[in-house]
């Protein structure tokens, strides 16, 4: 998988000005508009249904409602010749319509032909392998346009290297939700453009000796293709950023941004509470409440290229007869100055059984902040049950079983075993168990 380059850049208003195209070659620096000829997208949640004719494109996933998009383009704009070498920089340019969901998707060539009357779910060609990968879209990038750096494929397509089926978007395994404006989209003329820019051809090679009178002599060697021209203006300067990175975080430990990057996705969860204590089988028996387990966050989070940043990841509650067992706050936060990035809560101890009544309530799940991206409450720990009483003594004949543990919050995969959850409540006199321990994912 190679790097990848991508940026977002606001709509200025005006569309971006095409070189004409005059004569058998480019001129220097030209940059062409292929003709975009299709543009649908398929959906698992309606495999047999055509969205040839939508406003809207779109990328969805993973999982059963998943959603790609295809678009393809006509290079028969281009110059008759063209061929890779000639190109500078292509670029693949969508309008963002609405971001339900941020996330990554990623960018992949066609295997075979398809129309945008016809395709579906259930009958779309195989896609290749990701030509870029971990393409980021949050919220805020909502009425800009996402462009994409596509010039490798597109000098395989001219080269005859690859057969030009188009582009497929699709959802990176960190999720999402996105919609872009197809080419039927009537309220914005936003369609998909795939803009490339080329340079100038070299000067044609000294001609070859005349030959005798008779046969025609032998024509002369060509000569060498010049450099490429200097890259047309496309669209305003903008950062650009690298991706390509993953790491997980079991424990504590650090990251430094790499040079580029200045975004980075961050998934992580919250450490659970401990199981609460139950009572003494003599002094009422009942069972411990079960700890409430971590919230879980995924969000893009803005870095500094080489800066440090302190990867916390909280510790699970331990027993407390006290019933003081809570989970560990996670977080992302600055090295050097301290600055909290994001925040994760934990889930809260269960509650020890009072003595010589009742049993212990559970422990509240960590509570998420919808407003940074997705976020999911950590379950809610279950109350301990009370002892069975003995009908001839103040004892109990059987003691309270304690509450299980709250459930790790859903991420986009399985985190290991007991991330997050909340711990078991005690029985019979003893303290419960410990909550999970944290857990986070950065990728870029």
């Amino acid at each position: 998988m190679r790097s990848i380059v991508w940026t977002v850049v606001r709509w200025m208003g005006s569309s971006l000005s095409v070189a004409a195209i005059v004569g058998a070659m480019p001129a220097p620096a030209m940059a062409v508009l292929a003709r975009l000829t299709d543009d649908a997208h398929v959906s698992l949640s309606a495999r047999t249904s055509n969205f040839g004719s939508a406003p809207t494109l779109l990328v969805q996933g993973p999982g059963p409602s998943a959603g790609t998009t295809y678009v393809r383009f006509d290079l028969t704009t281009l110059p008759a010749g063209t061929g890779g070498a000639n190109v500078v920089r292509a670029v693949l340019r969508l309008w963002i319509s609405r971001v339900v969901r941020g996330g990554m998707l990623d960018l992949h060539s066609v295997r075979a032909s398809w129309s945008e009357e016809t395709l579906t779910a259930a009958n779309a060609p195989g896609l290749d392998p990701g030509e870029v990968t971990g393409i980021t879209v949050s919220p805020p990038d909502r009425y800009r346009f996402l462009i994409v750096d596509v010039t490798p494929l597109v000098r395989r397509w001219l080269d005859g290297a690859l057969e030009n089926h188009g582009l497929a978007l699709t959802a990176n395994a960190a999720g999402v939700a996105v919609e872009f404006d197809s080419k039927e989209n009537t309220g914005t003329s936003h369609e998909p453009e795939l803009e490339i820019t080329l340079g100038a051809v070299g000067p044609a090679g000294p001609a070859g000796p005349a030959g005798e009178p008779g046969p025609a002599g032998s024509p002369g060697v060509a000569g060498p293709v010049g450099p490429p021209g200097p890259p047309g203006v496309t669209e305003p300067s903008v950062p650009i950023a690298t991706a390509g990175g993953l790491r997980e975080y079991r424990s504590t430990s650090v990251w430094t941004a790499p040079p580029g990057v200045t975004r980075v996705l961050v998934e992580a969860w919250g450490a659970g509470g401990a199981g609460g204590a139950s009572a003494p089988v003599n002094r009422g028996g009942g069972g411990g409440g079960g700890g409430g387990a971590g919230s879980y966050q995924r969000v893009v989070v803005p870095v500094v290229p080489g800066t440090t940043y302190d990867l916390v990841v909280g510790d699970g509650g331990q027993p407390d007869p006290s019933g003081d067992g809570d989970g560990r706050d996670t977080q992302l936060r600055d090295a050097s100055t301290g600055t909290v990035l994001l925040t994760v809560r934990p889930g809260q101890a269960g509650r020890p059984a009072p003595v010589d009544s009742g049993a212990g309530a559970g422990g509240s799940g960590g509570r998420a902040d919808g407003t940074l991206g997705i976020g999911r409450d950590g379950g809610e720990g279950r109350a301990g049950e009370p002892c069975r009483p003995s009908p001839l003594s103040a004892t109990c004949l059987t003691p309270g079983r304690g509450g299980p543990g709250g459930g790790v919050a859903r991420g986009s995969l399985e985190p290991p075993p007991r991330t997050g959850v909340g711990g078991v409540g005690g029985a019979a006199g003893q303290v419960g168990s410990p909550g999970g321990p944290g857990y986070v994912i950065l990728l870029w």
